[in-house]
């Protein structure tokens, strides 16, 4: 890690921690609590079908102080094409390991963590809507560093993060540059989301624009997200409209989206349209669910067989 890097990602944790250990702690339980959920799931993309672990997460999550907490949270999961399944083994890998340091309006996490961009990678697997996030978004973004938060509730939100920029898991940073995010969303109104991020690699800058609007029995959310890739001048470009609305209280809730996605702007071709319908089933609210969506898609040119419907049960604690 460059000199610099490291005096950033330090800037970014010690006024937190300086201003924690200056308070006088108080009582609190060390007693670790246990969560977690599963997600077993029956898939079929074009004319092949599987049956499949989609996630298994187990978390660890505790307070140290008043103003220190951790969280560390595995998952197993079956991942690969579902038309093969011998070559899908069950993987094991770290999601969430991370010390959180809290300040009246502060909060500062360091350790391996969702990095602070887009608003879908944002929103856990285990209250997301539709069984698979948006092509443009595909998975909640983590990597490893230290991130800045400042919340004035009900109004403001700002973050900014330092990471490795590798991604999960990765044990070194082999070109010793870091990535960059910010964040800011504000409340115009209450119930209304509008934000915008930032994210800046080495070799790659992305910007993203996004809004939430929330009801008592409906939700609507959008995103658009460009990416420019400085060493090849490739964009690409995406964006979804997501709307959901509870048509029986507790029990069923209607969804739809619609997303594009343009993986590069230098083939006339390559662009895809997703149109996607589903339903929630609550047995017991997100703690025990039946989740169903079924996905058209339409590429400019040569349409695939990937058209993709998902029956999915979560079960989570």
């Amino acid at each position: 890690m460059r000199f610099s890097s490291f005096l950033a990602a330090w800037a970014l944790a010690a006024p937190l921690t300086t201003a924690a250990l200056g308070q006088t702690p108080a009582a609190v339980s060390a007693t670790p609590r246990i969560s977690g959920y599963i997600q077993p799931r029956f898939q079929a993309v074009g004319d092949s079908a599987t049956f499949l672990l989609r996630r298994a997460r187990f978390a660890l999550e505790g307070s140290l102080t008043p103003w220190a907490s951790y969280r560390a949270q595995v998952e197993m999961r079956t991942t690969g094409a579902p038309a093969t399944p011998p070559a899908t083994p069950l993987t094991v890998s770290i999601t969430d390991l991370f010390v959180r340091l809290t300040h009246q309006r502060w909060s500062a996490t360091v350790g391996q963590f969702r990095v602070p961009f887009a608003l879908e990678s944002l929103l856990s697997s285990g209250i997301l809507e539709t069984t698979e996030r948006s092509r443009i978004v595909t998975a909640a973004r983590r990597d490893i560093g230290a991130e800045l938060e400042w919340r004035l509730p009900d109004r403001l939100t700002l973050q900014g993060a330092v990471v490795n920029g590798e991604g999960p898991n990765r044990a070194v940073n082999p070109d010793n540059r870091m990535a960059y995010f910010a964040r800011a969303t504000i409340t115009p109104v209450k119930g209304l989301d509008l934000g915008g991020a930032f994210a800046g690699y080495s070799d790659s800058a992305e910007v993203d624009g996004q809004a939430m609007y929330r009801t008592t029995r409906g939700v609507v959310r959008a995103e658009y997200i460009r990416d420019r890739n400085r060493r090849t001048d490739v964009r690409t470009v995406g964006w979804y409209a997501f709307a959901g609305y509870i048509v029986t209280p507790r029990r069923i809730e209607l969804l739809g989206r619609v997303e594009q996605y343009d993986p590069s702007d230098r083939v006339a071709t390559d662009r895809s349209t997703g149109y996607l319908v589903g339903l929630q089933y609550f047995i017991r609210g997100d703690d025990f669910k039946v989740m169903a969506d079924y996905e058209l898609f339409r590429e400019q040119v040569v349409q695939l067989e990937n058209n993709r419907g998902v029956v999915q049960l979560q079960v989570r604690w």
